[in-house]
């Protein structure tokens, strides 16, 4: 029992260590052409259902399929009205297991994991380039050798005398198969291993045809409980595909023990089909397994528009997620240059007004009590619309603009780097005014970097307005203020250092972190007043 458990516990973690790495190696491959071939592979209900099918299909898990879905919704690359169809038919190609019962992921898995290691190993890489493809490579092997481990871990509950005991013991009632389904698929994390499980124990005579047909249903609505569990990390838009296949399930059992009620009264509807489809009864329950996911898929396809809306009341974006989305920014706009040109200094000026707010709860405490995200938070979120600037400019270079529009696009990118290099840098000075802070108002070091961080602030403010207005007198003016600290600051190293020679531990080491950080944030500001500076000529 013991290997039992460990088995199952141990294919969960792989599983969890493959979502991660699915999902941080579709990250580093939201470009736009890979959003362009993800919208061609799903343009359509009819497209989105085939993909959803063959990666069912393949996967053989539609939590897999789910999880794989989710990390393409969140990077970008699925958009969620293409994701629902994609979600609902997968379900029917892993009914591909039920009725065959011979495939094996592990083979697969070694094939891919041997690709990638060799890949990785003599650096078939091209260069760096297929790196981010590797990695998710790598996550989807761990995926789906975490779910072959679960599954071979759970097969030994077949033979288990405890469990053929409990199923003999129910003789013919209905609702302890039901039950049993849905614990069993909860451990074994998938609905057709344990339909398997159900047809080999009405083949040895333990349970009866209705009491299976229970189990595929109860396995059902335990898979997607399985998903619910599964998705309990995650959060927002993250989670939301996740809660679809949950409903799914759930929906596609309450309507299939409608149907088996109604065929209980003398009408034949889903068990009188797969009398038609086999005679043979674990054939027939292989049917009824595909029935149950394709009549489900059919009779929610109506129901996708209203399914978005709840979903998005179940689970909204947080603020956080909505603060990583690009304001300005959408594909259309690159048919054009100059006006995706203007959308890109906007989104721009949009990240330049968030820096002052990672200083302003230093200076002002209390702030952080009025609903601000903390700053952790707002630093991830400013770089995922920075990473979205730097894709969308990367794109529009690969259409070829005009001479004029070429020289904005490097400057823009160039902007964009130093919006990216400035925001750590303010992250990290902000880090060392909070660790000053928390030495006390006495440490010397204390009231030095406060006054920084007010200066700081004053020109991260000053940044903003020339960013927003882009008149001339404004960059002349931040470019006076952002002159050359170095020679102030080593005064002040030199002069703390000197007056208190018995600095408390660290102190020393904080203040010429600081000092550095803050000198390297200045110097960022002017590069950036210098290159705002032919933008405020174009004005």
């Amino acid at each position: 029992m013991m290997e039992i458990l460990a088995s199952i516990f141990g294919g969960l973690g792989l599983f969890f260590l493959g979502v991660k790495g699915v999902g941080a190696g579709l990250q580093s491959m939201g470009g736009r052409r890979m959003r362009r071939l993800m919208a061609g592979a799903t343009r359509g209900p009819l497209r989105a259902a085939v993909l959803g099918l063959l990666m069912g299909a393949l996967t053989q898990s539609s939590n897999a399929v789910t999880f794989i879905a989710t990390s393409l919704y969140t990077a970008g690359l699925l958009p969620l009205r293409r994701a629902l169809p994609a979600l609902a038919w997968c379900n029917a190609g892993t009914a591909g297991l039920v009725l065959l019962a011979t495939i094996d992921l592990r083979l697969a898995v070694l094939w891919l994991f041997g690709v990638v290691g060799c890949a990785t190993y003599f650096g078939l890489d091209a260069g760096g380039r297929l790196k981010p493809l590797l990695g998710a490579l790598a996550g989807l092997g761990l995926l789906f050798l975490g779910l072959a481990t679960i599954k071979a871990g759970a097969a030994p509950l077949r033979d288990l005398p405890l469990v053929r005991e409990i199923l003999a013991f129910s003789g013919t009632a209905l609702t302890p198969p039901f039950l049993i389904g849905v614990v069993i698929t909860l451990i074994a994390q998938s609905s057709s291993t344990v339909s398997i499980l159900a047809i080999t124990l009405t083949a040895l005579g333990l349970l009866g045809f209705e009491q299976t047909v229970m189990v595929v249903y109860g396995a059902s609505l335990g898979s997607g409980l399985s998903v619910l569990l599964l998705s309990g990390n995650l959060s927002g838009s993250a989670r939301q595909l996740a809660l679809y296949q949950t409903l799914f399930k759930a929906l596609g059992t309450a309507l299939f023990l409608l149907l088996f009620w109604v065929e209980q009264q003398g009408v034949p509807l889903v068990l009188a089909a797969t009398a038609l489809l086999s005679h043979d009864l674990p054939e027939r329950i292989g049917w009824l397994f595909l029935l149950f996911q394709v009549v489900t898929a059919l009779a929610v396809a109506p129901l996708n528009g209203p399914a978005m809306a709840l979903l998005q009341r179940l689970s909204p974006p947080g603020a956080a997620e909505a603060l990583g989305r690009p304001r300005f920014l959408y594909d259309q706009a690159l048919e054009h240059a100059p006006t995706a040109l203007e959308l890109v200094e906007r989104e721009q000026a949009g990240l330049t007004a968030r820096l002052p707010g990672l200083l302003g709860p230093l200076l002002e405490p209390g702030a952080e009590a009025t609903g601000a995200l903390p700053r952790p938070a707002r630093l991830q979120a400013a770089a995922g619309v920075e990473q979205a600037v730097r894709h969308f400019l990367a794109e529009l270079l690969t259409r070829d603009p005009a001479a004029d529009s070429l020289a904005r696009v490097v400057a823009l990118e160039s902007r964009n780097e130093m919006l990216t290099a400035l925001r750590e840098t303010v992250g990290e000075f902000a880090e060392a005014v909070e660790q000053a802070a928390a030495r006390g108002e006495a440490d010397p070091v204390a009231a030095p970097l406060r006054a920084m961080a007010e200066a700081l602030h004053l020109l991260l403010l000053q940044l903003e307005e020339a960013a927003d207005r882009l008149e001339a007198e404004d960059l002349a003016l931040l470019r006076t203020l952002a002159a050359d600290r170095s020679e102030m600051m080593d005064q002040l190293r030199r002069r703390i250092a000197g007056a208190e020679p018995g600095l408390a531990p660290g102190g020393h080491d904080l203040l010429f972190r600081a000092t550095a950080l803050f000198e390297r944030a200045v110097w960022l500001i002017r590069r950036q007043a210098l290159l705002l500076e032919p933008a405020a000529t174009a004005e």
